[in-house]
């Protein structure tokens, strides 16, 4: 592929599809990016769903048991999150050299760029890096970062020299003051639904021992109170609760996150709920009048809304038995 020459003398065009002898295994290039020329990856992790605060500002401080950043400005995104350290052979090529390759090549891709900086600009943002294998990003020199979106995808990229430090293991360690670059990809993915369906008969059980029961077999869309097909195998066991029982009402209760305003939420509740209702009632018209719909927004959390897993449990509809 053709490079903008945009610095002829440091532009050359000295990127390749595929470099991989080196790399540690089961390690790959995110969304096909291609990389430097004479590197490898050392470090490779690949989640299917994460959350990420990708820079947009100066970097202020790391919080080391989390190795979270805190900027002067960023953004929060959720999906597929895929992080690389390509560790490089060649002391001669300077970290400005490969981050203005990077940009050439990442513009030809139709990347947009949201924000860069270099040393002071960034602050210590070599920080963010240091659960990278051993020292990568300890004793550097020099330092780029970037960050840009293409669709709904977004990546950064920090590039310094490596002067020093302990790398383990030993091959992992790039040469003295080759460079170094650490790339993190953040992939637009929605997260899998794992709840597994409950049965009838032990729905039966917690709305005799606890009154009520939570529900995580309900799919919708993000912002969307329309019932995904997906949503049948519960439904089933519901159809099945209130065929067993001719004498038990409930209350169909929606909840949802803490993502949003207060109103937006407690209406969708209301949608979402109202949908399951009509569902079931479609399904068993005699059983309409034993079923009330109602939502509550986020009210009644039964985790953290501050990360996504305690999330996926508080957006949920419940099953409260009506007592006579």
């Amino acid at each position: 592929m053709k490079l903008l020459h945009i610095i002829p003398i440091l532009l050359a065009p000295i990127f390749f599809p595929l470099l991989q002898a080196q790399d540690i295994p089961d390690s790959k290039d995110p969304l096909d990016l291609k990389r430097y020329e004479g590197t490898r990856i050392t470090f490779f992790e690949e989640k299917s769903f994460a959350a990420y605060t990708l820079p947009l500002g100066k970097f202020s401080a790391r919080n080391i048991p989390t190795a979270q950043g805190t900027f002067a400005e960023s953004e929060k995104l959720e999906g597929k999150l895929t992080r690389v350290t390509y560790a490089g052979n060649d002391g001669k090529r300077t970290s400005l050299e490969v981050f203005r390759n990077y940009q050439a090549t990442l513009a030809e891709q139709g990347w947009e760029v949201l924000w860069t900086g270099s040393d002071a600009e960034m602050g210590d943002m070599r920080r963010l890096f240091a659960d990278r294998p051993g020292q990568t990003f300890s004793l550097t020199s020099g330092g780029h970062f970037l960050a840009a979106k293409k669709g709904s995808n977004h990546l950064a990229l920090f590039i310094t020299n490596f002067k020093n430090g302990v790398v383990v293991p030993a091959v992992s360690k790039p040469t003295a003051g080759a460079p170094v670059i650490a790339l993190d990809v953040l992939e637009a993915a929605p997260m899998e639904e794992k709840m597994v369906v409950i049965k009838a008969d032990a729905m039966a059980s917690a709305l005799l021992d606890k009154g009520g029961v939570n529900l995580y077999g309900f799919y919708f869309d993000t912002g969307s109170a329309n019932l995904k097909d997906e949503s049948s195998p519960t439904l089933d066991e519901v159809e099945k609760l209130l065929k067993a029982d001719a004498s038990l009402r409930l209350l169909v209760v929606g909840h949802t996150d803490g993502v949003g305003g207060f109103e937006d939420n407690m209406n969708l509740s209301k949608r979402r709920a109202a949908a399951v209702t009509a569902a079931l009632s479609e399904r068993m018209p005699d059983a309409a009048s034993r079923l009330t719909p109602c939502g509550v927004g986020f009210q009644c959390p039964i985790a953290s809304n501050s990360n996504e897993e305690g999330r996926a449990k508080n957006r949920r509809v419940a099953l409260v038995k009506v007592e006579k």
